[in-house]
């Protein structure tokens, strides 16, 4: 069943809002009020739609989430064994629709469990992938691909804070050299 357009409208101009102060806002604390002063609507007309700003934030994650592993399908990354370049850039196509909210989120402590669920995405994709490749014990597989996968998460985060000078492809081709070789690519040759 559609939803009214009048309710569409009011929720979309409260997720709007509540964005918006993300991104003018260093606190990760965001109240009712402020989020409906910049909604325009009153706060009664907040709780029919939201308990809470947290709500917000959850069907925000929600929806991230699902759109991620949506992308992650149509660039067929399941299909195939795990692929640095097709994460990065399923990430990519995710993170342009708001570049400037990822940037901010990246930087917020509140917003963790978000990137540690992108994260368990990719572990989950590498333990399908590997697991038949090569002959280790379940929980040797899972730490490999908690480290992979920890370790790619963490630097996405550090490009994405522009924490480092490298392009999208030179980040990416770090990353691949380094799940391939670890340090002994970077060592002098005997």
């Amino acid at each position: 069943m559609a939803q009214d357009r009048r309710i569409t409208k009011t929720k979309t101009a409260i997720r709007e809002a509540f964005f918006s102060i993300i991104k003018d806002n260093k606190s990760s604390k965001i109240t009712v009020t402020e989020i409906a002063n910049r909604a325009n609507i009153d706060r009664k007309t907040f709780y029919l739609h939201y308990d809470s700003p947290e709500a917000i934030k959850d069907e925000f994650y929600k929806s991230l989430i699902n759109d991620f592993l949506l992308i992650l399908e149509k660039n067929d990354f399941f299909d195939r064994s795990f692929d640095v370049l097709a994460l990065f850039q399923s990430l990519n196509i995710l993170a342009q629709r708001d570049i400037e909210l990822y940037r901010h989120i990246a930087k917020m402590p509140s917003y963790a469990s978000f990137w540690e669920e992108i994260k368990d995405i990719s572990k989950s994709v590498v333990i399908e992938s590997m697991s038949g490749a090569i002959n280790v014990s379940k929980d040797e597989l899972n730490m490999y691909a908690e480290f992979y996968s920890a370790g790619l998460i963490s630097a996405y985060i550090k490009w994405l804070r522009n924490e480092v000078s490298l392009t999208e492809t030179e980040v990416v081709n770090v990353l691949s050299t380094a799940s391939y070789y670890g340090f002994q690519k970077l060592l002098p040759q005997k």
